[in-house]
Formats: structure tokens, C-alpha cells, sequence
């Protein structure tokens, strides 16, 4: 049994390596020598990004990749064998944490995944990760607005002296994306970061940096929003054609505006609530609103000087050229 043989030379292989191995050393025979961490990523899933509490949810698959001195072997000597298997909780791996977290938990990495091995020493470590993230949203321009959100991963133990992180590319995969409802992404970005802390001022602490770029797909609030509160505007410049002595003029502006406003409110829970930027929906339902109020308050106007109270006296001047000669002329009347 071919495969029962490859077994059996395994097991010498692995009890070889973790016989004196300890996983909370760093990978290198020499103390003083940088591990080199190669990072790459793929976008699988922007799962959400809530507005009310900022806050960007997505699926990502994380390929790390470092050399480990302490797991190598000849391979002549196992049977030809020059890969091998571990589980990610026998040896040593970095303590890689999302630091802008914002999610419950610390925001580093789950390992549930096994880790590849070869002779040399290479270690590929291939983990799926579900992260949140904080995201300042602007909303100045919804539904017409664009999103750049940032994951930042870093080491919590280890500076650039001793382990270094590199990006193997400056855009995330998205061979195996999935797209999201809400938004589309429009582009990724992906490079190093080093910071200095006042700490360690002579050692960097190198960080990778993700920016997602999203755009809101925005034909769900045109339809739902942009399109009735055009037709409520138009609707309320239909009023001044209805005859004043119908009744009805007060009543269906009154109807208009409360339309309006409800509007309103249902945007106003969709959004967070800030006073540094204003939708660009919530200026145009604002304006709307003023522009309907202007015209109840002329049509209660009119409606007060179609039935004056008795004794009537006449109109002064300026008011019937204001109505019966400029404004007639604007409604083409």
C-alpha cells in the first residue's frame, strides 16, 4: 500500500521536527536574524458596511509565507518526502492582529488551518479570516456617494528587527470574489506601512495596509426615493391649478409636505447621525420641503384673500400687480 508506506515515513519526519521544537521562539537558528514575512491576500466577500456604525465586515483569505531554519530535513533520508503538514497550533506562527478591530474579539487570526512545509523550510500558511473593521463614512454625496475603507495588519509582539512584513502584490485577488448587493468595489490597494512609536524609536513596526475602494450601487434609492420626491414636487406645482373655492388646494399641499417629510425620516435612519457632512438626498428632500412650505403659505394666501372677512375692504395696489399681472404671467395664467 503505496499510501499507508507514505504514512508510516511521515510520522519518523514529524517526530524528528517537533521533538525539541518550541513554537513560541521565533523560526531562526540565530536570535539576532529577521523573519521575513511575505503577505498576500484575496478579497473573497464584502460581507457589509454598516453607515449607522461604521463599520466594514468582509471575507478575506490570507496567504503567508516565511522561512522556518528549525523545519527543514534531507529528504533522501524520508523516503523522498519533501513536503510536509502541521497544524498551525504545533509550530511557530505570526502573531498577525487586525489593528483597527472594531469587531468582537482581538481581531488576530484564527487557526484552524494547517500549514505546508517543505525541505527547505518554506512555510505556506493559508488561513480564511472574517474581519470588521472601523471605516469612517462619508455620506456627503449618498446615494451618489464612494467609500475607501482600510484593514491594517500588524504584529502586537514583534518590531521590524525582528520580523519584517512584505506585500507580494499592491492589489488584492479577486479571482474568487464575491459581489455585494449594496456596494461595488471599485479597486484594492495593498502596500507596507512603518510606523514609529516613541517606545522604540530606532526600530519601525512595518504594517500591511488594505484600502478597499466601494461605490454604492444606487438604482435601489433612485427608484425609492429620488423619483417620489420629484413627482411630490411636481404634484405640489400642480396645486396652484386647482380652483381655490374647490376646497381641496390646502389639504393636498398639506399632503405633499407630510409625504416629505416622511421621506425624510426613513433617510435619517439609513445614515449615521453626524453634523460634518450632510447627504446630498437629505439637501435635496430639505430643499423640497422649504419649497412646498413657501407654497402652502401662498396658498393659505390666497385662500384668505378669495374669502375676506366682511366688511371687505379692496386690495392695495402692489398686491393685485404682484398676483394678477407678475405671477399670472409666471404660471402662464
Amino acid at each position: 500500500c503505496p499510501g499507508l508506506f507514505g504514512q508510516f515515513a511521515v510520522q519518523p519526519l514529524r517526530k524528528a521536527l517537533l521533538e525539541n521544537y518550541d513554537k513560541r521562539l521565533r523560526p531562526v537558528r540565530d536570535q539576532v536574524t529577521t523573519v521575513r514575512l511575505d503577505f498576500d491576500v484575496a478579497l473573497r466577500q464584502v460581507v457589509g458596511l454598516e453607515e449607522l456604525d461604521q463599520i466594514f465586515t468582509t471575507l478575506l483569505w490570507l496567504r503567508l509565507y516565511w522561512t522556518d531554519e528549525l523545519l527543514q530535513w534531507n529528504a533522501s533520508q524520508y523516503d523522498g518526502i519533501t513536503t510536509a503538514t502541521f497544524h498551525s497550533t504545533e509550530v511557530w506562527t505570526p502573531d498577525l492582529f487586525l489593528i483597527n478591530n472594531i469587531g468582537g474579539g482581538s481581531g488576530d487570526l484564527s487557526r484552524v488551518t494547517d500549514v505546508t512545509v517543505t525541505s527547505e523550510g518554506r512555510v505556506a500558511w493559508r488561513q480564511p479570516g472574517l474581519f470588521s473593521s472601523a471605516c469612517e463614512v462619508d455620506v456627503s454625496g449618498f446615494p451618489y456617494d464612494k467609500q475607501t475603507c482600510k484593514l491594517e495588519f500588524s504584529s502586537w509582539l514583534y518590531g521590524g528587527a525582528q520580523m519584517d512584513l512584505f506585500n507580494m502584490s499592491t492589489s488584492m485577488d479577486m479571482t474568487a470574489f464575491t459581489p455585494n448587493d449594496q456596494f461595488e468595489v471599485e479597486g484594492s490597494e495593498v502596500w507596507k506601512k512603518e510606523t514609529y512609536y516613541s517606545c522604540c524609536p530606532d526600530d519601525p513596526w512595518p504594517s500591511i495596509e488594505l484600502h478597499v475602494h466601494l461605490t454604492r450601487r444606487r438604482l435601489f434609492y433612485i427608484i425609492n426615493m429620488v423619483v417620489p420626491c420629484l413627482d411630490l414636487l411636481v404634484l405640489n406645482l400642480a396645486a396652484f391649478y386647482i380652483p381655490p373655492d374647490s376646497g381641496e388646494r390646502l389639504g393636498f399641499t398639506i399632503t405633499v409636505l407630510l409625504s416629505l417629510v416622511v421621506f425624510q425620516q426613513l433617510l435619517t435612519t439609513q445614515l449615521p447621525a453626524t453634523s460634518t457632512s450632510t447627504p446630498m438626498l437629505g439637501k435635496f428632500f430639505t430643499a423640497t420641503i422649504v419649497l412646498v412650505t413657501i407654497s402652502l403659505l401662498i396658498t393659505i394666501l390666497v385662500l384668505r384673500l378669495s374669502h375676506p372677512s366682511h366688511p371687505s375692504r379692496p386690495l392695495p395696489r402692489w398686491i393685485r400687480l404682484l398676483l394678477l399681472h407678475y405671477m399670472a404671467y409666471f404660471f402662464c395664467m
